[in-house]
């Protein structure tokens, strides 16, 4: 059987490789110039770009790459980025039309991305290891796909103004009064929503806390940080976090250019998954 996943959990091709799993890179572009995240820009590269005001873009896997994966006679699992943030899931489904046995290639709508999404991929490969044929593996994923939360505190307000993520007069406001939006995405993985306009940092990340206690996070979750180029905030957030809830695992990761795309540079992510029966799985 084979795993794979899109790169919005955070892994390279060859990190993949590691892991057991496929990765299909997602594109990234900047001024009609395009890559493959982690295979062709890194992070950091691609964050230099978007620093001297370009406005990036993300797209799905090519569609060469995808179909190149589905040629095969063994099952193939897919947990493709949420739908909604993304067209992945979508063109992968089209595309399984064209596999050499559509019927053995299970797409999945991981309804999430990065830290909940190398969960799920982390756990189907032990899941195939252990050799549970494709459809126990996407019934196994059920209750984790779930399970999964995911916030953005943004920290570039212009970035999401010129984005349309914010009103122009929403982002002065939060630039002139230093307020910390958070994001939240919605119960169906499709899209972003408002939680609350925090007055600080700590204040943004209590708030995440609070609706974190409010759908029961405790002992059994991980919850993990990730950032676009802010390494001291995501660790002053997992430590926060770790404060609060102890019986939790706790990670901070770098965030790919595709969800920078997304939050921006200094963004912070908080994301939260049940690991059920895969409690002690490595995800770092």
């Amino acid at each position: 059987m084979k795993i794979v996943a899109d790169s919005s959990l955070m892994f390279s091709v060859e990190e993949g490789v590691r892991r057991g799993m496929i990765v299909l890179p997602l594109v990234v572009s900047v001024d009609g110039e395009t890559w493959l995240e982690y295979e062709d820009i890194s992070a950091e590269e691609f964050l230099a770009l978007v620093r001297t005001g370009s406005l990036p873009q993300s797209a799905s896997p090519p569609p060469a790459l995808t179909l190149a994966v589905y040629d095969t006679d063994e099952e193939v699992v897919h947990l493709a980025m949420a739908d909604g943030l993304s067209g992945a899931y979508e063109l992968a489904c089209g595309l399984r039309a064209q596999a050499r046995h559509p019927e053995r290639v299970h797409v999945v709508n991981s309804e999430t991305l990065c830290v909940p999404h190398r969960a799920l991929a982390c756990a189907a490969v032990r899941m195939a290891g252990q050799g549970l044929d494709a459809a126990a593996v996407v019934d196994a994923l059920g209750p984790m796909i779930a399970s999964a939360q995911s916030y953005l505190v943004p920290e570039d307000f212009d970035y999401l103004r010129r984005g349309g993520r914010l009103t122009p007069l929403a982002a002065t406001f939060a630039h002139l009064v230093k307020a910390f939006p958070v994001m939240r995405q919605t119960d169906d993985g499709m899209r972003l929503e408002k939680l609350k306009v925090a007055r600080s940092f700590a204040k943004a990340i209590a708030t995440i806390g609070d609706d974190l206690e409010d759908r029961g996070a405790g002992e059994g979750r991980f919850i993990g940080v990730s950032h676009a180029d802010n390494l001291i905030q995501a660790q002053e957030a997992s430590r926060l976090l770790a404060s609060r809830f102890p019986a939790c695992r706790h990670g901070v990761f770098e965030l790919g250019p595709a969800f920078i795309t997304q939050g921006g540079p200094g963004c912070i992510a908080v994301q939260s998954v049940d690991l059920g029966e895969f409690s002690d799985l490595e995800l770092a």
